[in-house]
């Protein structure tokens, strides 16, 4: 990423007026409010000596010259017509960002800077859904500059693809639901100092964030890790897992490649990385590195990950029922949304580190039963075939030991077919097909299905 995520706001004005002035008066009253308006318009525009690289219109200037008068001048006329923002004064007198219009950003809509003054004024807050109406559908990095104290909730409502939010040290009230959208905490990085009110507000409500120089002693492993790197694209953020044993740090990277976008390049989709590092509770040291590099790169990868942040790569839990915390990490959604799949490292307590569990990834939206130990994988053949395979540890191996297909037939009908594994050998362990009672229901393969769980309900083995 690149150090500054701002953008330069200001707008530049022809070198001269193209109008011939007749009265002096005016002259020079336009040009004594120009000087003045150059140094505070931070979000409208700047009057500057040299030739203009794009031609106007005679409305644009007409315009651009209404905007310089100083008498009869609202809120809304101030800001000139090329502002990309919007505001309100609040009784303190200070401004509150009531709206962003990216159509009028013709300097970079990748990366926005909220500015600190407009018109002189100091802006204090960012107002609910002040982004992006009807939405932002460029903005990727938002800088808030110091000075703005107040963040309101839902900022960023109506913008789509935002990744990255940097946040002064001047920010001390950040509503709860500041960073949502539909209803949900949105997987921004808030970019920050680790001793500011921004750093503990990310901490805890779960933000992954972005320390470029550390002070805390908890990101001292940053240093050290940046000595230590694998990978040549930059450290972008991190989430910290604290566990049992060890305490757990998720590293993204992401190249949003705004340079290419800013030359008109198209750009489909944004590639992530991540890695985990796994810290000493103690003192911070890097006992191991996850990546992409200890798995088969035939079956998986840390790239492209479909709908996965810092906050919902890594999970721990006890996956082969041993007493120790294991490390799940998600590979993904894919298709319409019905697979899912991660990668399993298990902790081995001869050399006190993770090790892959390549089975674990064959299996489709996993899900822990501690209480039979056991692992139920689930997957579909189609809308009317869905199968529910279990998986337990054999001989400290990972192995599918049963499998349980619901099939809906074209008479609405329900067959069940239960596996097993029974002495080394796949069997048909119960076989029944289940028929409508009403076949006249609106959907009857439902009452079918209905009494086909009394198979495995109450057998207890297929307790799902």
């Amino acid at each position: 990423m690149k150090g500054s995520f701002g953008m330069n706001l200001k707008k530049k004005f022809a070198a001269g007026f193209i109008f011939i002035l007749t009265l002096a008066g005016i002259i020079i009253s336009l040009s004594s409010y120009a000087s003045k308006s150059g140094k505070s318009h931070q979000a409208a525009e700047e009057i500057v000596d040299g030739e203009e690289s794009r031609s106007r219109t005679q409305d644009e200037q007409e315009e651009e010259l209404e905007s310089l008068l100083p008498e009869d001048t609202d809120a809304s006329s101030a800001k000139g017509s090329d502002s990309c923002f919007t505001y309100e004064e609040l009784p303190d007198g200070t401004l509150r960002i009531t709206g962003y219009d990216e159509e009028k950003n013709t300097q970079n809509p990748y990366q926005v800077t909220i500015p600190s003054t407009i018109d002189g004024k100091q802006v204090s807050t960012l107002g609910k859904e002040c982004l992006g109406e009807p939405y932002a559908g460029n903005l990727l990095e938002l800088t808030i500059s110091d000075g703005i104290t107040t963040i309101e909730e839902n900022i960023i409502e109506n913008v789509s693809d935002i990744g990255l939010i940097k946040l002064p040290d001047s920010v001390i009230s950040i509503d709860e639901k500041a960073f949502w959208r539909n209803d949900s905490l949105w997987p921004v990085v808030i970019a920050c100092k680790d001793t500011s009110y921004a750093y503990q507000y990310a901490k805890e409500n779960g933000y992954a964030y972005q320390v470029e120089e550390p002070v805390l002693s908890e990101n001292a492993f940053l240093k050290e890790y940046r000595n230590r790197a694998t990978m040549e694209i930059p450290y972008f953020a991190h989430i910290r897992t604290e566990g049992e044993r060890y305490d757990y740090l998720t590293i993204e990277y992401r190249d949003n490649e705004i340079d290419k976008r800013l030359e008109g390049e198209l750009i489909y989709h944004e590639p992530n990385e991540f890695l985990v590092l796994i810290l000493d509770k103690k003192d911070g040291d890097i006992l191991q590195c996850i990546d992409s590099s200890c798995m088969d790169t035939e079956k998986t990868t840390f790239c492209w990950l479909d709908g996965v942040w810092c906050q919902n790569f890594l999970s721990l839990a006890d996956w082969n029922f041993d007493g120790e915390e294991d490390l799940c990490c998600n590979q993904g959604i894919f298709g319409t949304g019905a697979a899912s799949f991660s990668s399993l490292f298990v902790y081995d307590a001869d050399s006190g580190l993770y090790e892959n569990v390549p089975e674990f990834l064959g299996i489709d939206s996993p899900s822990l039963r501690q209480d039979k130990e056991c692992i139920y994988g689930f997957s579909r053949d189609g809308a009317a075939t869905h199968y529910v395979d279990r998986y337990e540890y054999v001989d400290d191996q990972l192995t599918n030991v049963a499998r349980l297909g619901q099939i809906v037939k074209e008479g609405s009908e329900v067959e069940i077919v239960d596996e097993r594994l029974i002495d080394g050998k796949w069997q048909v362990y119960h076989q029944e097909t289940f028929y409508p009672r009403d076949s006249s229901a609106e959907e009857p393969w439902q009452d079918a299905y209905e009494q086909s769980e009394i198979l495995y309900v109450n057998d207890g083995y297929w307790d799902l």
